[in-house]
């Protein structure tokens, strides 16, 4: 946790500002956090976005009592036959992209009673397998450090990653399932897979980097086809500040082991100190799972929900927010599909890795690239941005920041600076914990930086 992060839940009351006392019918406390658990379990996000915002209007419930509540949040109890430790695979209805999907998860409930939330690793099965088999790999780690294990079955033809939005909205749906049915530690979520889950991983942690403790793909990679026009390698420095660590047969796809080569490649030239590329001799598409400590590894890695520096490499028009910035406003340039522009018989002369690496330069000409850190100076912390192509950031800053800093100061290229206000506001709490439920990560206050 930074300097900057959240003051205990106790001192918030002294350091926002205060609402007009509260009419003797006010609701209690345990009203504010059944609103809550109402609001977290509508199926949508437009619905769930339509409810913050009506509740967040109520007159009668303090800023403060939805933070405790907010803060204290509970998750459902899990069904009778979830309540045993051991083995578990259950039959649950998933929505995924507005639609009911059913899906199997397998499960691992560690045996040690919980002192407290719980890990979790959220494991993916390669083409052809199921999760019953991640859960066996994963369980006797899952045993030592007193963690959840949650392995869904492809809910596809199970022939390998396509490179769908529906196959990443079900794995962060499975993940959203788990963190409603069980106390889970939200700095302490893993994301592991192999082969076809190595896919789902690389696209998934790219995506929404701020999300895990750690980020372990096996023989798997960041997606790149040039005649497709899919590539997730160009978002590889969301991770620079994730830990990684991936196990690779040397001996595999060419391509695959290219791909991976520029990804750790590019993760090096950002800075990332956690990120490790293990090449295991001898191995074609397979890995040696026991070459790491695992227990030592997992047992290692929290996320840090409010850290001073992030990285955005963004190309869609919907980016989501990472840590505390979203990037809300593209700069023309920005594209996530391009034309190739090139003479053929330059074109023809390059072997696969020139075309890839030149097709990544192009990438990287449409990708927005930005990065924002929080420096303390003589007059308080202040938003520096470098980067290019964004036109706008909301950022989101938790309640005794805000409280300590109403004002804020930010420095964009060149000269460019100026000021933040930082009002604190339910309604900006309740519309990001209605997606996140985040215990450890509560925004109360937005601002728009235009640099």
């Amino acid at each position: 946790m930074t300097p900057l992060a959240a003051l205990p839940l106790v001192l918030l009351a002294a350091l926002l500002p205060q609402d007009p006392p509260a009419a003797a019918t006010a609701p209690p406390l345990d009203a504010a956090a059944e609103s809550l658990q109402r609001l977290v379990d509508l199926p949508t996000a437009k619905q769930r976005r339509k409810e913050a915002v009506a509740l967040a209007r109520r007159q009668d419930v303090p800023l403060e009592s939805w933070l405790q509540a907010a803060a204290s949040f509970a998750p459902l109890p899990p069904p009778p036959e979830l309540a045993r430790p051991g083995r578990h695979r259950i039959e649950v209805d998933l929505v995924v992209g507005g639609e009911t999907v059913p899906t199997r998860l397998h499960l691992w409930v560690p045996s040690a009673p919980a002192d407290g939330p719980r890990p979790l690793i959220l494991a993916h099965h390669g083409a052809g397998g199921n999760g019953a088999g991640m859960v066996e790999q994963w369980r006797s780690v899952a045993e030592e450090l007193g963690a959840l294990v949650c392995a869904p079955d492809d809910t596809g033809p199970n022939q390998g990653y396509r490179f769908t939005p529906q196959e990443r909205a079900s794995a962060l749906a499975a993940l959203r399932w788990m963190r409603r049915h069980f106390d889970v530690d939200e700095n302490r979520i893993h994301l592991t897979g192999q082969s076809r889950g190595g896919h789902l991983v690389w696209d998934l942690a790219v995506r929404n980097p701020d999300l895990w403790a750690s980020v372990t793909p096996m023989i798997g990679g960041p997606t790149f086809v040039i005649s497709e026009g899919r590539n997730s390698l160009r978002y590889v420095e969301n991770l620079a500040d994730v830990p990684l660590l991936q196990l690779q047969g040397a001996g595999d796809d060419p391509k695959l082991l290219l791909n991976l080569g520029i990804a750790f490649e590019r993760l090096e030239a950002a800075g990332a100190a956690d990120a490790r590329l293990v090449l295991q001799e001898g191995l074609l598409h397979g890995y040696d799972f026991t070459a790491v400590d695992w227990v030592d590894y997992l047992g290692s890695r929290v996320r840090d929900p409010f850290p001073s520096r992030i990285r955005i490499r963004e190309a869609r028009k919907q980016s989501p927010r990472r840590w505390w910035a979203q990037a809300t406003r593209l700069d023309g340039s920005v594209k996530e599909t391009f034309p190739i522009k090139v003479e053929p018989a330059r074109w023809n002369r390059l072997d696969h890795e020139g075309k890839v690496r030149f097709v990544m330069e192009l990438a990287d000409l449409h990708t927005a690239d930005a990065t924002l850190r929080l420096e303390e100076g003589p007059d308080g912390p202040t938003v520096v941005v470098e980067g290019q192509g964004v036109r706008e950031f909301r950022l989101l800053f938790p309640a005794a920041f805000a409280a300590d800093h109403p004002r804020l100061g930010w420095r964009g290229a060149g000269k460019r600076k100026g000021t933040l206000r930082l009002r604190p506001s339910a309604r900006t709490l309740l519309e990001d914990f209605a997606e996140r439920f985040d215990r450890t990560f509560l925004p109360v206050a937005a601002a728009t930086l235009k640099p």
